[in-house]
């Protein structure tokens, strides 16, 4: 075997049944009925300090890749299901914040409930990749300004002694005044000028975005898809195997793994289910790691209806996505949109988002300001940042504001990319962006943003139909500390100070960027601080929107109402997807539903 670029330690509870991370070959501790598997890619913070893993991690790296695949085989044997859900972490985390976070997922998914012990053939994966955490010291600064070349830090001290030479300068007003006074300060003007941009490279330097921004690209995604490689040829091997030990097959191993991958790859073998939580920027390593995975040579791919099959053993299932760092246009059908192909391979899709989350409206789209290819300020927005119209402020306007329409221009035998068409609610009307300055009303909808996109028909189906939303912005909720797991003694805003505004004002931000840098509340990552919000998103991501309806008990459109009652009652809009509302309640097929929208996508 090569040389992986990762180290794998499992998750177990120790004799206290709290949650630990300990090595592959340490017996100590009890596995979870869902195992749980830490995963680090081994690429540094700096290009200078990669170096070979020691001969130890590598074996640990071995074993915990052969562990997860005796889980998914046997649960394939005995059960002839198993998934595998993975969880990545966004930009700026520390890795003490992303081992508390799937910690508590561990946890979570191991809770002594019926669907759990019902359905236990699944496997969590807790993925992290190289992130920095910003860190405005002095050494960080001085190691900023060590690795500026030397053309810029000699513009920036340059700038700094004629800032300071102006200053001096301009206590000489006698001076000052002369011909060659006025244009010596021109000409110290312009290198202070100078030297303040090449400070602002230190500023972008320290805050790490475009840093954090290389390494998902170069070193997490495709850590994890080598990690998700590993994984296929180790079932096929075990599928080789067994096919041997059986009498399937009479070659030699090498034959033998030719026929398990045919039999893997054949339409009606069921396959390894692959789910995914991806917060912040790791939604961006999530979706580029389903665009490689993907067979752009796949016939289904060729004629842009492609399924959920990628790889040999693997089949995309459910997508959480909560406060993404991937462009608004990504729900969109159109030529510009490089993720349409990845996000509509998934059976069902999830969106968590929030109006007030300044560190995507300020931070991330600031940053992307100077490499997003976009005209206009307000394509440059983030998928996390939009939400749903408020139209009274009243009680009304939360829960799935879409479900009267979903039970009346639905029925079962009208394809849904028609039902779609002729709704008179449509999502791309329903989401909009926060834009104060530039449009009536202080937002713009996502219909009227990407009109021509839409070739001027805001009720065409589009991406945006696949997925459900759940907008937090006014969510009110008792607060959960992933760290002390301690809990909040009365309900409060968890992403915002849950105002009930139709649209958040400059001073809303102001005020919410103090409660974030104070850390009052979690304005970016408070979706798993919320004590029904980590329900909602980790049984979505390990269950299902089906099954988790059902856990409600009762009738399933019963069980619907009950969520609606109970995301009403915290103040979270929801918009369902009409492809989650055909299958889940009207008992559509998910293919047959997915073919019709692709379909109907492709016809407009």
């Amino acid at each position: 075997m090569s040389k992986l670029p990762f180290e794998i330690q499992k998750f177990v509870f120790d004799h206290e049944s709290l949650a630990t991370i300990s090595n592959m070959d340490d017996p100590r501790g009890t596995e979870g009925t869902i195992p749980g598997y830490f995963v680090m890619s081994s690429a540094p913070p700096n290009i200078e300090q990669a170096i070979e893993d020691s001969e130890t991690k590598q074996q640990q790296a071995a074993q915990g890749i052969a562990a997860i695949a005796d889980h998914l085989h046997s649960m394939m044997s005995t059960q002839g299901d198993a998934e595998l859900v993975i969880a990545v972490h966004g930009y700026n985390t520390s890795r003490s914040g992303v081992e508390a976070w799937y910690k508590d997922i561990f946890r979570y998914a191991n809770r002594p409930e019926t669907m759990v012990q019902s359905r236990p053939n699944r496997v969590f994966v807790g993925y992290r990749w190289p992130s920095e955490n910003v860190e405005l010291s002095g050494g960080k600064i001085l190691e900023a300004l060590g690795a500026l070349p030397p053309l810029p830090r000699d513009l920036l001290f340059t700038g700094a002694l004629c800032a300071l030479a102006l200053l001096i300068f301009e206590l000489f007003a006698t001076v000052r005044l002369s011909i060659w006074g006025f244009l010596l300060s021109l000409a110290l003007m312009l290198f202070v000028v100078l030297g303040l941009l090449m400070a602002a490279l230190v500023v972008l330097r320290l805050v790490v975005y475009f840093r954090d921004s290389y390494r998902a690209d170069n070193f997490g995604v495709l850590d994890l898809v080598e990690l998700l490689r590993q994984i296929d040829l180790a079932l096929l091997e075990r599928t080789a195997a067994e096919m041997m030990a059986t009498g399937d097959s009479q070659g030699q191993p090498q034959q033998a793994m030719a026929q398990a991958r045919s039999r893997w790859r054949e339409r009606s073998h069921h396959k390894v289910k692959l789910s995914f939580i991806g917060h912040s920027m790791g939604g961006f390593v999530v979706t580029n790691v389903i665009r490689i995975l993907s067979d752009v040579f796949d016939t289904a791919s060729v004629h842009k209806q492609p399924d959920s099959d990628v790889g040999d053993i693997y089949r995309l299932e459910r997508l959480i996505l909560a406060s993404p760092d991937i462009p608004v246009l990504s729900i969109v059908s159109s030529r510009a949109n490089f993720l349409a192909s990845s996000l509509r391979r998934f059976s069902e899709s999830y969106l968590f988002c929030s109006e007030g989350d300044i560190a995507l409206r300020i931070a991330s789209t600031a940053a992307n300001y100077i490499a997003f290819p976009s005209k206009t300020q307000e394509r440059g927005y983030r998928l996390g940042n939009v939400a749903l119209q408020t139209q009274t402020g009243t009680a009304s306007d939360y829960g799935f504001v879409n479900l009267d329409a979903l039970d009346h221009d639905f029925p079962i035998d009208l394809p849904v990319g028609e039902a779609i068409r002729k709704s008179k609610t449509n999502v791309m009307d329903s989401l909009f962006l926060t834009a104060q300055r530039f449009h009536a009303g202080g937002v713009v909808t996502l219909a009227s943003l990407f009109q021509a996109q839409a070739n001027g028909d805001s009720n065409r189906a589009t991406v945006a139909d696949f997925f459900t939303y759940f907008d937090c912005t006014d969510y009110t909720d008792i607060k959960y500390d992933l760290s002390g797991q301690t809990c909040s003694a009365e309900p409060m805003g968890i992403l915002t100070r849950a105002l009930g505004r139709r649209v958040l004002k400059p001073w809303d931000y102001f005020v919410l960027t103090l409660d974030y840098a104070t850390q009052k509340r979690d304005v970016h990552g408070g979706y798993f601080e919320g004590q029904f919000s980590r329900q909602l998103l980790y049984r979505l991501a390990f269950f299902g929107l089906s099954d988790h309806l059902d856990s409600l008990g009762g009738d399933r459109q019963v069980a619907l109402s009950q969520l609606h009652m109970q995301c009403r009652d915290l103040k979270i809009q929801g918009y369902l997807s009409p492809i989650h509302y055909r299958v889940s309640i009207q008992g559509g097929n998910v293919e047959g539903t997915k073919t019709e929208m692709l379909h109907a996508i492709e016809q407009d």
